[in-house]
C-alpha cells in the first residue's frame, strides 16, 4: 500500500468509499482537485483506491477534510495513516493551526494524533420554507466597494484568512446591509452555503434565503440564535460532530457562523 496524489480519473470511482449517510463525496473531491490550495491524497492497494483525504490550506491555518476509508479496509489504521500524511504535507511553521470536523468514528483516531475538541457543530434538518424578509431592501447583491469589509468580517469571525476560498464566490454572494453597515453575507454557491453575520437578525434573515432550497443546517453549538430560529421553524436536531484543533488556538467567534462552508472548511 502506498500514498499518492489523488487524480481526477480516480474521483468517479470514489462511490465505492461513499459513507451511507453522507451526501455524494465526489463533487467535493472535484473541488479539491481543482483548487490550488488543496492537496487531496489517496492510499492504494495495488490499483484500488482504499482511502482518501485532503488538506485545505489558508494563509496560516489549514483543515483536514473527507478522510474516508473503504468499508472493506476499516480498522486497519488507514484513517490514521491518511491523517498523518496530510499533516506531514503541511509546513507547520506556516500553518500553526490545523482544524477538522470529526464524526464519532473518526474522533478516537484524531484524538490519538493530538487533536482536541474545540466545540461541536449542531446538525439540524427540516423542510424548505419560503418566508418573507423583514426588510427586503436590506439584502443586496455583492458590491465591490464592500469587498474588503466583507473579507475583514470573515477574518474576524473565523480568525483565519480564507481569501482563496471566498474570492471566487464574492460576485454571487448576497449582503445584508442595515443603516449603511455591512452586517452579514450569504454565499449560496460556496459548497454547503456559507452564512456569516455580526448581528443575529442579519444571520437569521440570510438563513431564511438559504432555507428556501437547503433543508439541512450545520453550525457551531454556541450560535443559540440560529438554533432557536430554526427550531421555531420546525427544524429538529439530528446529531452533532466535533470541531477539533491541533496547534495554536485562535480567538474566533462561533456565534458569527450561521452556516458553515462545509465540514472540511468550518
Amino acid at each position: 500500500m502506498e500514498i499518492k496524489d489523488l487524480e481526477n480519473v480516480d474521483i468517479d470511482l470514489l462511490k465505492a468509499l461513499q459513507p451511507e449517510t453522507w451526501t455524494d463525496i465526489r463533487p467535493y473531491f472535484y473541488y479539491y482537485s481543482a483548487s490550488h490550495f488543496c492537496k487531496p491524497l489517496k492510499i492504494c492497494d495495488n490499483a484500488k483506491v482504499i482511502a482518501v483525504g485532503t488538506n485545505i490550506q489558508h494563509q496560516d491555518s489549514a483543515w483536514l477534510a473527507h478522510i474516508i476509508v473503504h468499508p472493506e479496509y476499516r480498522n486497519r489504521g488507514l484513517g490514521r495513516e491518511m491523517a498523518s500524511a496530510l499533516i506531514e504535507n503541511l509546513d507547520r511553521k506556516r500553518f500553526s493551526t490545523i482544524y477538522l470536523d470529526a464524526t464519532d468514528m473518526g474522533y478516537p483516531v484524531y484524538k490519538k494524533l493530538g487533536f482536541e475538541v474545540e466545540t461541536e457543530y449542531i446538525h439540524l434538518e427540516g423542510r424548505n420554507t419560503d418566508q418573507y424578509l423583514i426588510d427586503p431592501s436590506s439584502v443586496i447583491p455583492f458590491r465591490k466597494e464592500l469587498k474588503e469589509e466583507l473579507l475583514a468580517m470573515d477574518r474576524t469571525i473565523s480568525a483565519e484568512d480564507r481569501i482563496d476560498v471566498l474570492e471566487p464566490h464574492l460576485r454571487s454572494s448576497l449582503l445584508f446591509v442595515s443603516e449603511g453597515k455591512l452586517q452579514g453575507a450569504y454565499f449560496p454557491f460556496l459548497l454547503d452555503g456559507f452564512v456569516l453575520a455580526v448581528d443575529p437578525i442579519a444571520g437569521t434573515e440570510l438563513m431564511k434565503i438559504r432555507m428556501r432550497n437547503k433543508p439541512t443546517a450545520r453550525f457551531p453549538a454556541e450560535n443559540t440564535a440560529c438554533i432557536n430560529f430554526l427550531k421555531s421553524n420546525g427544524y429538529q436536531v439530528t446529531g452533532a460532530s466535533k470541531r477539533m484543533i491541533l496547534g495554536k488556538k485562535r480567538d474566533w467567534d462561533a456565534k458569527g457562523i450561521f452556516h458553515r462552508i462545509s465540514g472540511g472548511l468550518g
